[in-house]
């Protein structure tokens, strides 16, 4: 999420949340409609500028049961209610300004400002709107009200305003920053960079700008350069657990593992209770090997958030490559409880039943994937081949095109294909198949016996001889890990010569 001008952290679900909050202005009143301000006020003001917000507050109440006071008295103590935290008497405080005088755009804005911090976003909005109406040049309005309608999820709109902020206030780096993070949302990282990179320009110190633009260059396919930004990050907050974080997941992507580790370890001594933690650290323990450790981390973050999808996914891939399918199984169907339109899950799911043995289900999860647009190589071949192995030609062809349409240059995608349109009595479609998997791999043993087979259904004996000649000369081959077929044994290619 974007920053606004006083920072507090919030969490956001693939992507991290910016720090939030809206700037104050400080309101100077125009003598002309205000007031004199009794003594009491001016006490008001001074404990409010050296941070004594208890001290304003009473000043500023005392000013007020003294006699008639303007506008400003009441939106000055609204300032300090803000500033201690008492939301609803900021608010009430401000409206009370307001109705003194409703042509302070800076209550307007101020109120929306808390409003905003409560939560409610629409009279947030209405309330920068009309700042925004009374004051055409309000860059503080425009900036709040973006971040209003960011939290919205609003990003144009958000965008807009932000621009307008900058075109008011070239030097808000905070405005920058928000638009930046606003783009990222959008997929649009090459414009992002350049929003974060002008708020650097303009503050160096800008641990929150440097944290984002690793983030950009994280999306952006750059782990290397954002290794650099989050290190930044932390040089300039020593105690930024989410830079660690970050910087641990792209040094996983880097492989470099080691330090990723360490970078995890730094970010749950910080904050211990975060779950994506945990999860990404176990993940990196079973890329090295470490399957005991990875387990361990990825339950607790679990027992964290019960509701983390990943964290399923990645213990059910541990408890699979464990030969445990029954659990992994268990895991997937959680996740799916959690959010069923993902066609991944549905792939994971299929491959540990076909790992039971259990094609029906397998067949089904399978099916399911490849219908939502699942586009995993795999799990196409598998479906193919289920489909042909359960009798549905057709449907197996299909799968097969598609994958050969992908992955021109696979010889066992053309076998597969071959295969299917053989039995589907598409017998010289066929033979052009199981051809381009020869001239593909000159040694694909099963091809030439297949082919053979086909030349046989095509009238042509001497080919059907000449490729049960050239299977003989190659050495058996093992199973294909995406194919359901058993490799043809050397005594089966010489019985059926010998049977000629």
């Amino acid at each position: 999420m974007p920053v606004m001008k006083k920072v507090f952290e919030m969490r956001s679900a693939i992507a991290v949340a910016a720090a939030v909050s809206l700037i104050l202005a400080f309101l100077v009143p125009d003598p002309a409609r205000s007031q004199a301000v009794p003594d009491p006020a001016e006490k008001g003001k001074q404990a409010y500028r050296t941070g004594e917000y208890d001290k304003a507050v009473k000043e500023f109440t005392r000013a007020i049961q003294s006699g008639p006071v303007g506008a400003d008295v009441f939106f000055r103590r609204g300032l300090a209610y803000e500033a201690l935290g008492k939301l609803p008497e900021a608010v009430n405080d401000y409206t009370r300004s307001i109705g003194l005088d409703g042509s302070l755009d800076s209550a307007y804005n101020n109120r929306g400002s808390v409003y905003y911090k409560q939560g409610d976003n629409d009279r947030a909005i209405r309330d920068l709107t009309k700042a925004i109406e009374l004051n055409p040049s309000y860059a503080l309005a425009y900036y709040n009200r973006g971040n209003a309608l960011y939290r919205k999820g609003e990003l144009d709109r958000a965008i807009s305003d932000f621009s307008r902020a900058v075109e008011l206030d070239p030097s808000d780096a905070d405005a920058y920053n928000n638009r930046g993070w606003a783009l990222l949302q959008k997929n649009q990282p090459a414009d992002s960079i350049s929003d974060f990179s002008r708020a650097i320009e303009i503050n160096p110190r800008y641990s929150l700008a440097y944290y984002n633009r690793g983030n950009a260059l994280l999306q952006a396919g750059d782990p290397q350069n954002s290794v650099k930004d989050f290190s930044k990050a932390i040089d300039l907050n020593p105690e930024y657990a989410l830079a660690y974080y970050k910087r641990g997941n792209a040094r996983a992507q880097l492989d470099s593992l080691e330090e990723a580790i360490d970078d995890y370890n730094h970010a749950v001594r910080m904050n211990p209770s975060y779950a994506d933690v945990y999860n990404n650290r176990g993940w990196v323990f079973f890329k090295k090997g470490m399957p005991a450790q990875a387990l361990r981390d990825v339950i607790k973050s679990l027992s964290l958030d019960p509701q983390f999808v990943r964290a399923y996914v990645n213990r059910g891939w541990i408890y699979r490559s464990q030969g445990n399918c029954v659990k992994a199984i268990q895991d997937f169907t959680a996740a799916l409880k959690l959010d069923e339109k993902q066609p991944a899950l549905y792939a994971y799911r299929g491959l540990c039943h076909l790992d039971t043995g259990d094609e029906s289900h397998a067949l089904q999860d399978l099916e399911r994937a490849v219908s939502m647009n699942h586009d995993d190589p795999e799990v196409i071949m598998l479906l193919g081949a289920l489909k042909e192995k359960s009798g549905d030609y057709d449907r197996a062809i299909d799968l097969f095109t598609r994958y050969v349409n992908e992955q021109p240059n696979d010889a066992v995608g053309h076998f597969d294909l071959g295969v299917a349109l053989g039995k589907a009595g598409r017998f010289r479609e066929s033979a052009h198949e199981l051809s381009k998997a020869i001239e593909i791999d000159p040694r694909f043993r099963d091809a030439y016996f297949k082919r053979a087979i086909v030349h046989e259904f095509l009238g042509d004996a001497q080919r059907a001889r000449g490729d049960l000649s050239a299977a003989l000369n190659l050495p058996e081959t093992k199973p294909e890990p995406r194919s359901l077929r058993e490799p043809i044994s050397t005594a089966h290619v010489r019985e059926i010569l010998s049977s000629r």
